[in-house]
């Protein structure tokens, strides 16, 4: 039972991956916290569901649709909402975010209302016997693309122009305006990108959750934990930390009592913030006196 867990876990973790990796790359780009991109992950679901069930596309197609149109919405609110503001305080960019989340429920409702909808299985049959090991096709799906979709972003960053760009603008936002580049083009791939991830994670985890309009606030808790946990601003961090939550839950909730997984999310947030504020992998910033 015990890697039967391990692998189900290791599933969870990779999906707060995702989300988490979404929330520190806009915190690394534009120093804030995206509040309301539980919401992106919300809407790859509902893309998910509308393009697999009504319009019956094969799965993959249907997946491609919901991380093509999570970017898209991600480029519209950067576009819209947060350029004209992007020079403003961090409350007000924190805040916009929030309305902007309660703007993308309320425009789901109108399509959804408050109903809850279910997205067949994808894959039928019992699940794969390995060594003892229980494993459901689903999660196997779930880690591969995840990972998949982490190696193509650590691909990105490291061996890419606009990667590099977007590290030098994450290191000193002046110093690369002033070596010429272009912060806006930044700003907006990394909002496409981290809203893509967003939609992506939605898509993979709604054969395995309920669907309606209010479903991205408890798996964006558990990516903001995960953020924490492994220092927000750190890539690697965000990933490690993900994994650890994805995998202590489910240990908690079959040992312990399902009720207790939701009390991990906020404990992790105030024993780290007490004990290690900067995370397992952040840095403690040095400023000069």
């Amino acid at each position: 039972m015990d890697s039967t867990l391990l692998v189900a876990g290791l599933a969870n973790g990779s999906l707060y991956a995702l989300l988490a990796l979404g929330l520190v790359l806009i915190f690394k780009a534009q120093d804030m916290v995206q509040f309301g991109y539980g919401e992106f992950f919300m809407a790859g679901a509902f893309i998910g569901l509308v393009c697999y069930v009504n319009l019956e596309l094969p799965y993959p197609v249907a997946f491609a649709v919901a991380v093509a149109c999570g970017a898209a919405l991600g480029l519209a609110v950067e576009r819209s909402l947060i350029r004209p503001i992007a020079d403003s305080p961090h409350v007000t960019l924190v805040m916009v975010t929030v309305g902007m989340s309660f703007m993308i429920k309320g425009i789901a409702r109108i399509w959804f209302s408050e109903d809850i909808y279910v997205l067949p299985p994808i894959f039928g049959g019992n699940p794969i016997h390995v060594l003892g090991t229980v494993i459901a096709p689903q999660n196997i799906l779930v880690i591969v693309t995840s990972f998949s979709f982490m190696l193509a972003l650590l691909i990105l960053f490291g061996f890419t122009a606009i990667g590099k760009q977007m590290r030098a603008t994450a290191e000193t936002l002046t110093g690369a305006r002033l070596v010429g580049v272009n912060i806006g083009l930044v700003f907006a791939i990394t909002w496409g990108i981290s809203s893509a991830m967003g939609a992506a994670a939605g898509m993979l985890a709604a054969p395995v959750t309920l669907l309606y309009p209010d479903m991205g606030a408890r798996p964006l808790l558990k990516a903001f934990a995960a953020a924490v946990l492994g220092g927000f601003g750190s890539v690697p961090g965000a990933i490690v930390g993900a994994l650890i939550i994805g995998v202590c839950e489910l240990y908690i909730g079959v040992l312990i009592a399902s009720h207790a997984i939701d009390v991990l999310t906020f404990a992790v947030i105030m024993i780290v913030l007490i004990v290690r504020p900067r995370g397992l992998f952040g840095t403690a910033e040095a400023k000069r006196l």
